[in-house]
């Protein structure tokens, strides 16, 4: 049977080929969806996470209750050095969420039951691993990375010709941002079975994450050739987001939700994707009606908590942003959350509260750091936009760059430049963060800055116009400083086409 391709550049279909059937899965069935991590205001280059689950059953219907980890996995708690010790919806330095007795907590206990039953069962191994993957993207708790790992390698142990634990080995350490190791395992797995969609979509993640979008391109046409659900189609979509292309990421995202997926949380990931790719192209109401339409369904997302924190600071709502933010962290206490609630502190005059805030996001980065996660540029750029150890956030965006000179870490250097008075340094990577038409409007008002500051007054306010023009509310803070920016060009602003975004989801 033949099957209709999609093409990621154009996004459009291609004409259907007999594909090459892949060699038997010794595993159950596996599900892939692309989590990208959100930094700094923008959609940014991230690590992807994988989901993978049993054929043999879908995810029970979630009922309310407490489990931990100690209790549900007292055999695996001996494997990782009795790490499970605290309840598993705990997520890092914010206490004990609310409890949410999840479908991937129940998967969990289940595989445990039959690791602990069988601890030389590869197939549960793997499950359990990957069960505990879909627990660490749910609550940003990189703990369950390591538990993880200890699955993927004794299920490996015990059958090293599986290839799905190689590809989950590649899929903790992408997570980790060690992008280098994970395309070692990821090549591990190919080598077992090459057209093993997991691993190739894990080195076209690896790719971006290194800025060889035309590598990773290929990687993600190749995982779409194989598998058109969720996780590729979604991957595309983010690429096409970072090329500058919103209207063609949006039909494929769009794709992406109507393929399905085992777990709300994957398919809720995939609608604050969209809504918050409106609203970084200033198209507010739109955003609004996906976003609140998504959380109707998965109140509880994060990720549809941070940009519905977004919308309502873009609205001027501040006290129903700082309660969306206050909700978002409560699930998952990620840095950029935690940033923006500081942000509106500040701007609303609640210093004390923003001080608070700030500080959490530099205890969860050193908690983080010592739990083996790598990736320094987030942290540079706050370090920069809150005026914190400068030199410092330098030297973190300097070594990034030399492994990820992608487009994030790249204005994130520029901007570092900036905050030291290197202007023409900051200029060089800022056009590099800009090579590729990101819409980040946070990207054109560091490149109006630095035009600012090497005394280009027009290139300035053109840039700084361009900024407000695709998102007129793209950072509270950062909207006053551009204001302030602008005026100081002291002309009228420069007529400047920006080319409108669609309102229409899949639109072509």
């Amino acid at each position: 049977m033949t099957t209709k391709k999609t093409n990621i550049r154009t996004a459009t279909p291609v004409a259907p080929r007999t594909p090459i059937p892949p060699p038997p899965k010794p595993a159950a069935s596996r599900w892939l969806v692309a989590a990208v991590a959100c930094c700094a205001g923008a959609i940014s280059v991230g690590a992807f996470a994988v989901h993978r689950y049993s054929s043999a059953a879908t995810p029970p219907t979630a009922t309310p209750g407490n489990v931990t980890v100690a209790t549900a996995m007292p055999a695996l708690g001996k494997l990782a050095g009795n790490m499970f010790t605290t309840p598993m919806n705990v997520v890092l330095a914010s206490g004990a969420a609310k409890s949410t007795h999840s479908a991937a907590d129940i998967q969990v206990a289940k595989w445990q039951a039959k690791v602990q039953k069988n601890p030389n069962d590869a197939i549960s191994q793997l499950n359990l691993g990957d069960a505990l993957m879909q627990k660490a993207r749910e609550t940003a708790d990189i703990t369950y990375y390591q538990l993880a790992e200890a699955c993927y390698k004794q299920a490996i142990a015990v059958d090293p010709t599986r290839y799905d634990a190689f590809a989950g080995l590649a899929w903790v350490t992408s997570g980790r941002h060690e992008f280098e190791q994970s395309i070692q395992w990821a090549n591990k797995a190919l080598a077992i079975n090459p057209l093993d969609e997991d691993a190739i979509g894990l080195i076209g993640d690896a790719d971006v994450e290194m800025g060889k979008y035309d590598e990773a391109y290929k990687q993600y046409q190749k995982m779409l050739d194989i598998r058109p659900d969720l996780s590729s189609y979604s991957r595309g979509a983010h690429l096409l987001f970072l090329m500058g292309n919103t209207r063609k990421a949006l039909f494929l995202m769009n794709s992406a939700i109507k393929t399905g997926a085992p777990f709300a949380e994957n398919t809720a990931w995939c609608r604050a994707q969209i809504a918050t790719m409106l609203w970084s192209n200033g198209a507010i109401l739109p955003a609004e009606q996906i976003a609140a339409d998504a959380l109707s369904k998965t109140p509880h997302n994060y990720h549809l908590l941070l940009i519905e924190g977004k919308i309502k600071s873009s609205r001027a709502d501040y006290p129903g942003a700082i309660e969306a933010y206050k909700r978002a962290i409560e699930v998952a206490p990620q840095h950029e959350a935690l940033i923006l609630l500081g942000d509106l502190y500040e701007l609303t005059g609640n210093h004390a509260e923003a001080k608070r805030q700030y500080d959490l996001v530099e205890t969860i980065y050193k908690m983080n750091k010592s739990k083996g996660m790598k990736g320094d540029w987030a942290m540079a750029k706050f370090y920069a936009d809150h005026d914190r150890n400068h030199l410092e956030a330098l030297k973190m965006a300097q070594e990034e760059y030399k492994t990820r000179p992608n487009v994030a870490v790249a204005d994130a250097l520029s901007w570092c430049y900036y905050k030291v008075g290197n202007y023409r340094e900051a200029a060089r990577y800022s056009d590099r963060a800009r090579a590729f038409n990101t819409p980040e409007a946070s990207y054109l008002f560091h490149a109006g800055m630095i035009a600012g500051k090497l005394g280009d007054r027009p290139r300035a306010q053109t840039l700084l116009y361009q900024a407000t023009s695709l998102n007129p509310h793209f950072n509270p803070l950062d909207m006053r400083l551009a204001d302030a920016a602008y005026d100081a060009t002291g002309s009228k602003p420069p007529v400047v086409h920006i080319e409108p975004t669609s309102n229409k989801i899949g639109s072509r």
